[in-house]
């Protein structure tokens, strides 16, 4: 029995043995199905089903040690699979990193088209998601190097970590919302407000989270969103306060919104994370030195 046929196996399990389910499922005619069991059991000399009324209905005794061996099979040769992707694109100069998207668009947009112009040899593969996202990935082998918020959650004898970046959120609101005369906003100044920021999957909704409940108790999140135009744009004509990271301020419109910073602010500083205990080729190197030297400030 091949990958294929195993597959086959899997697919009619799983779809309770109606072979018509799992032809379609698998883009196969229910004949070619019928005919891989048919001839599996007469080659093989071995009942992998058992029939009711001329159809299949379970697997046999013997058929479930083969289910279980075709499942761990071909679970295997998926995860070799990609293996073999991710040694391939290290051996053609592909470095795979991950990162937020608003810091992708505020700090890397001009700093990924240079080094590409400058290294036409080494590919950047560039994967955009929350930093609770870019940790799993990071965990599981399937980024390079990871760039997130802080804290970053990750043992320091395990992964190298530079702080890259300092800075803090701030509140955006409409330039007639009644807090916008402030110069410097306390975390009980917005009791009584809807609130929005980023999603949970980002690592300042717990710490915004956790300044709210104690200090703006009548304060609550009542939306979030990964998209941070979208968050501004939507306290336009209202009295919603967004919370989010103050270099995004650049991106406004001074005539419609005001940024007001906190007195005990929430940090947004973000950080370069790789593996200690790998070894990094000459263009891996290349890119993580590039990213310190072009944005590391040491923090004292």
């Amino acid at each position: 029995m091949d990958i294929t046929q195993m597959n086959y196996l899997i697919n009619i399990v799983e779809c309770g043995c109606n072979l018509s389910l799992a032809a379609k499922k698998i883009h196969i005619s229910q004949s070619a199905l019928s005919q891989f069991v048919t001839n599996f059991e007469n080659d093989e000399e071995v009942l992998l089903f058992n029939r009711r009324n001329g159809r299949l209905d379970g697997l046999t005794e013997s058929g479930e040690r083969i289910f279980r061996y075709a499942q761990d099979i071909v679970t295997k040769a998926d995860e070799m699979q990609e293996v073999i992707l991710r040694e391939s694109s290290k051996q053609k100069g592909t470095i795979r990193i991950g990162l937020p998207s608003l810091i992708l668009r505020v700090y890397f947009s001009n700093f990924f088209p240079t080094f590409q112009i400058e290294h036409p040899d080494i590919s950047l593969e560039v994967t955009e998601a929350g930093s609770q996202d870019l940790r799993a990935l990071l965990l599981n082998n399937d980024i390079d190097y990871a760039i997130v918020i802080e804290p970053t959650n990750l043992d320091f004898k395990t992964y190298e970590q530079h702080v890259i970046q300092v800075d803090e959120m701030a509140a955006f609101m409409d330039i007639n919302h009644p807090l916008a005369k402030k110069n410097e906003l306390e975390w009980s100044d917005l009791n009584g407000y809807q609130l929005a920021t980023f999603s949970k999957t980002f690592t300042t909704y717990q710490l915004i989270s956790e300044k709210i409940h104690k200090a703006a108790e009548n304060a609550h999140i009542v939306y979030t969103s990964d998209s941070w135009d979208y968050l501004i744009e939507s306290t336009h004509g209202n009295e919603v306060v967004t919370i989010l990271p103050r270099p995004v301020d650049q991106y406004t419109d001074k005539n419609k919104f005001k940024v007001i910073p906190f007195r005990d602010y929430v940090p947004f500083n973000f950080t370069l994370v790789r593996a200690h205990n790998r070894k990094y080729g000459a263009m891996e190197t290349e890119v993580y030195e590039r990213i310190l030297s072009y944005f590391y400030e040491p923090v004292n």
